[in-house]
């Protein structure tokens, strides 16, 4: 072959290489649309449907300071073993959960937090974002859990799911115990069935396993209702203007700088 054939058959062969790229990036692009296409509609600013902001305000607290956390849903009535419901005794009387002062809350408590929340839907993965600044990845491109040698216990954990028609299902594992309600060993495991029930409430029914510390499986159902005067989320930072020092055991409200 000449050299000028060898020139023109490696063009040719560099073309249909670059069409045969262009037409596969293609058909990838058509099958995302119409994958997105087959996911639901969550768009909007959400907030737990349990009265608490309406009882306690943003802060999550009593008029007295201290945290509330009966009101919550979520950890009522949990089915403690012996050895670990002494510990959540312990726990609720302790003065570091009555006044401690958090800035991010961990799961499953932030799937019921005071902050509103936004659901971010693609194919690959749904994120759940928080006002508090949290966002939990819920990965529905058929990826597993890491190994047991790549796991590590964080505050929310990994988690992973599918949509089954419009309902987001999901599996975590690996969170790490906190002072917040319940208390669960890390290696309590939780599903979730997450789906719009009418234009305006999505439900979580939430349910754990952990035969730690647990007699049975758990589960709450958690709703949500859809916040139409807010067009956009606000994140807070509870660090800034930090204006509720602990006084005595209690949390106190100081005068904004420069004022008496």
């Amino acid at each position: 072959m000449s050299a000028v054939g060898f020139a023109r058959a490696c063009a040719l062969a560099a073309w249909l290489a670059a069409a045969a790229a262009t037409a596969t990036a293609q058909a990838n692009d058509e099958a995302r649309v119409r994958a997105f296409a087959a996911l639901p509609n969550w768009t909007g600013i959400w907030l737990a449907d349990d009265g608490i902001m309406t009882e306690l305000g943003l802060s999550g607290r009593s008029p007295g300071g201290d945290a509330d956390f009966a009101k919550f849903l979520l950890g009522k009535d949990m089915p403690y073993n012996e050895e670990w419901a002494a510990k959540a005794e312990a726990l609720r009387k302790s003065p570091e959960r009555a006044t401690g002062k958090e800035c991010g809350f961990p799961f499953p408590f932030v799937m019921e937090s005071p902050w509103v929340l936004q659901f971010l839907i693609t194919p690959e993965e749904t994120a759940v974002i928080v006002a508090g600044r949290e966002i939990r990845h819920v990965y529905t491109d058929g990826r597993a859990h890491p190994q047991p040698d790549g796991v590590w216990p964080t505050p929310w954990g990994d988690s992973v799911g599918r949509w089954d028609g419009h309902v987001l299902l999901t599996d975590t594992i690996a969170v790490q115990s906190s002072m917040f309600p319940p208390l669960l060993s890390e290696q309590a495991h939780f599903t979730e069935r997450l789906r719009m029930v009418s234009p305006n409430r999505i439900e979580d029914e939430l349910t754990i396993d952990d035969p730690t510390s647990l007699t049975r499986p758990y589960t709450v159902l958690i709703p949500y209702k859809r916040v139409p005067e807010l067009d956009r989320m606000v994140h807070g930072d509870c660090r800034e203007n930090d204006r509720n020092p602990v006084v005595d055991g209690k949390l106190t409200i100081a005068a904004p700088s420069g004022e008496p």
